[in-house]
């Protein structure tokens, strides 16, 4: 696999915020997540759950709900008491209007995407028209009752809201606006036990309504009769959250123990006609609340305060073994947040409201293969360096040579230098930076740190000198002769200066030539999203790595796939390499041997040697500690291209120093975990 000296950094103190809510597409093709400090992802299942877009948070704003609504516009609602719909080519909350109640813990959407009710802190019951043209407008108020609407559900055919709050839930007609039931559902509690929370409601086509509550409870109620059909206790405390399937016949609950449940309605005798709902399936993969789930046609998806989202194949669903019957745990974004100064052996870290730059750690020890060697300087932290207001940060980086620093919120792009005395390092504000349409969504300097390159909306990128002692000029803008609506989100530059490669949210690969500023070709298009690419620095091929594990090698100045590439596309690659749920993430490459391509993803990191043959499927792909253990006969026979390597998770970054020096980020989900507020304590059997 090749002998580097590692910097195994574990200081990178990020803690990712729950998950709050989520709205999958009725169509089923994305799925919407809020997240506890408002930030709001968008996963799309076509692409292997890939995260395609993310909205930075904000301070100011909450997401307690989200839908869609008039096909693919998804609107957030919160505690700040604002409707917010999100400009999901643009990655920015777009339009906002006060919902007028206070704050909204509620939002539904009409079964035809034409209208939205929210539920607000006054008791109030709102409807919103959608306007075609974009926002929305208020519409008119329902019959309104003391007590907050915690949790809305509109029927099919749009004719009922049922509304949530303390103790009760009502059903409202929403031809006449006023409430036609009132269902206490707490009659059957003891005096002595506290008020019941109806945390999350459904009302089902058939018009049973499906409560879930702070009791534990999941019931069942004929709301035209206003009697309990069912009642179902599925946890100790609190059910949280609940999805209903498409067709009706399987629920999905959370509940405050980090248990989720799966409730199907079965023949009470196989092959009659009387069915009943039947707790199934209980799962635990979550450590804290589970506060959102989803239901898809295919999985159970639910999401905690833990930051995991877990994506749970139906088996029965599933046709054949393949991306829709593997576990997937989310916790950490399929973007980067670290970006490494090779030449001064410096890192940042982006947070959310802030940036950390620090110093590696370095020794004059030398050691065999696994031994870890003592450092004779520790590693240091530089500075802090805080962003102004509340907006959090979108992207940041630090050129090669460590003496810049940039980074970009909402509404402000940021170029800093870097300046190192006998004092300390201090970072210096670059003054009259040339002020272009923000944000910025992707930052990248060159390898020679002379040229900053700043992804911008509608596919553009723009191109700025750094000047010395601490300025920058605007040289070019390039876009795409086509023209494109999305953002870019991933720039890759040669190490030449001659090529920079860009890719916008609508997949689109465009190249560009940097010493005329002019567009160069676009690479063939592919069906799924590209998660990490690079050009390697003697050929100026750039390598592709997509959201379904396929990786291309395109030739910049042919303009065309190489034969390495075509011989793997012919080939296949290993059934093992494309089942892995975590997108490649960064790619880099070797001075010492251009044939050997590095990536990683969250689990593992590989070293692609283009000079050894493919594996079959037959063959399994080994991690390097397991085959050390083989003889040397054996280690023959599984002599092949990808050198796997798991001793680093989970992996955040990873790149070359030098030719001999690796630099990787973990984050050990437990490092984390620990700084959450405490779970709900369980009793466990012997204690």
């Amino acid at each position: 696999m090749g002998e580097f000296e590692v910097h195994r950094v574990r200081f990178f103190g990020l803690v990712p915020a729950g998950v709050r809510c989520l709205a999958c597409h009725p169509r089923g093709a994305r799925l919407a997540l809020a997240r506890t400090d408002g930030t709001v992802e968008v996963y799309n299942f076509a692409a292997n759950y890939f995260q395609e877009k993310v909205i930075p948070g904000h301070e100011a704003r909450s997401v307690e709900s989200l839908c869609w609504a008039a096909g693919e516009r998804l609107f957030g609602a919160g505690l700040g008491g604002d409707i917010t719909e999100f400009d999901l080519c643009g990655l920015s909350a777009a339009r906002g209007v006060d919902g007028g109640g206070g704050p909204i813990w509620s939002m539904v959407a009409s079964g035809t995407g034409t209208q939205l009710a929210i539920g607000c802190e006054d008791g109030s019951v709102k409807i919103f028209q959608v306007v075609p043209g974009g926002g929305i407008q208020f519409e008119r108020n329902l019959d309104r009752r003391k007590g907050r609407v915690l949790c809305l559900s509109w029927h099919r055919s749009g004719t009922y809201i049922v509304a949530g709050s303390i103790d009760f839930f009502r059903v409202i007609d929403v031809a006449s606006g006023q409430t036609v039931q009132r269902i206490m559902v707490n009659h059957q509690v003891e005096k002595a036990k506290p008020e019941c929370v109806v945390w999350a409601i459904a009302l089902l086509s058939s018009g049973t309504v499906v409560s879930a509550d702070s009791f534990g409870r999941v019931q069942f109620w004929d709301w035209e009769q206003g009697t309990l059909a069912e009642s179902h206790t599925v946890s100790t405390s609190a059910a949280l959250s609940l999805a209903v399937s498409e067709k009706e016949d399987s629920i999905v609950v959370g509940t405050s123990t980090g248990a989720t449940y799966q409730l199907q309605l079965l023949p009470v005798k196989l092959g009659g006609l009387e069915k009943c709902w039947v707790r199934t399936k209980p799962f635990q993969f979550h450590s804290h609340d589970v506060r959102a789930v989803a239901h898809s046609s295919t999985a159970l998806i639910s999401g905690g305060l833990d930051a995991q989202l877990v994506i749970r194949p139906l088996m029965e669903k599933v046709q054949k073994k393949g991306y829709d019957a593997v576990l997937r745990k989310f916790t950490f974004p399929h973007r980067r947040l670290v970006s490494c100064a090779r030449k001064a052996r410096l890192l940042l870290f982006q947070f959310s409201q802030y940036l950390e730059l620090w110093r590696l750690g370095s020794t004059e020890e030398t050691g065999k293969d696994g031994e870890v060697l003592p450092p004779c300087r520790m590693p240091e932290h530089l500075v802090q360096l805080k962003s102004k207001g509340p907006e959090h940060i979108y992207c940041s980086c630090v050129s090669p040579c460590g003496t810049w620093v940039g980074y970009s919120t909402a509404s402000r792009f940021q170029l800093y230098r870097v300046h190192c005395d006998g004092d300390g390092v201090s970072l210096r504000k670059v003054p009259k930076v040339p002020k272009l349409l923000p944000p910025a969504y992707q930052l990248q300097f060159s390898a020679d740190s002379e040229s900053l390159f700043v992804a911008s909306a509608r596919g553009s990128v723009h191109v700025f000198q750094l000047l010395e002692p601490g300025g920058c000029k605007h040289l070019h803008t390039l876009q795409p002769p086509s023209g494109c609506s999305e953002a870019v989100y991933l720039l890759a530059p040669s190490a030449d200066g001659h090529w920079l490669a860009a890719v916008s949210g609508d997949w689109a690969i465009h190249i560009y030539n940097l010493k005329c500023f002019q567009h160069h070709c676009v690479v063939p298009a592919y069906s799924c999203a590209v998660s990490a690419l690079a050009i390697h620095p003697s050929t100026n091929n750039l390598v592709i790595a997509y959201s379904d594990q396929q990786l291309f090698e395109f030739s910049i100045p042919e303009k065309q796939y190489t034969s390495w590439s075509r011989a793997v596309q012919s080939r296949g690659l290993h059934r093992t390499w494309l089942e892995r749920d975590s997108p490649i993430t960064h790619i880099t490459f070797n001075p010492k041997n251009p044939a050997h391509i590095l990536l990683h993803d969250t689990y593992l990191l590989c070293i692609l040697d283009k000079s050894l043959p493919l594996p079959d499927d037959s063959t399994l792909l080994m991690n390097q500690s397991t085959l050390k253990q083989l003889p040397e006969t054996a280690r023959k026979r599984q002599l092949h291209a990808f050198k796997i390597c798991k001793k680093f998770q989970p992996l955040l970054f990873m790149d070359l120093l030098d030719e001999n020096c690796l630099v990787v980020v973990e984050r050990p989900i437990m490092d984390f975990k620990t700084q959450l507020p405490l779970a709900v304590q369980q009793k466990k059997f012997g204690t």
